[in-house]
């Protein structure tokens, strides 16, 4: 079925669903914004940080110590941190994954 809408135009149509939209090296936007070519891949992953669960948690964080080592006023306030980073790496992980699987990242 040729497309007969013009450029930038919305429309729906079922029988395109599973379609393959653009080709290799064209542009595509999406919600509106102007269409633009796939980016570069994204910076290699690190490995992701592996920590002690914090017991309790303790997520008011206090300015760290200022002793040598400096470090956190409590073990616990250290865990905190190092399993939220641990947190953003699996969710970042995890987004990348599904955006690669939309075919939005290389």
């Amino acid at each position: 079925m040729p497309n007969t809408k013009a450029v930038g135009v919305a429309f729906s149509d079922p029988a395109l669903d599973g379609a393959v939209i653009g080709a290799a090296g064209g542009t595509v936007g999406f919600f509106g914004t102007t269409p633009v070519s796939e980016g570069a891949a994204l910076t290699t992953q690190l490995t992701t940080i592996t920590s002690t669960a914090p017991s309790p948690a303790d997520y008011a964080i206090q300015d760290l110590t200022q002793t040598t080592p400096f470090g956190f006023v409590t073990k616990n306030e250290g865990n905190t941190v190092l399993s939220v980073i641990a947190n953003l790496q699996t969710r970042v992980a995890e987004l990348e994954s599904r955006f690669q699987a939309y075919g939005l990242l290389p």
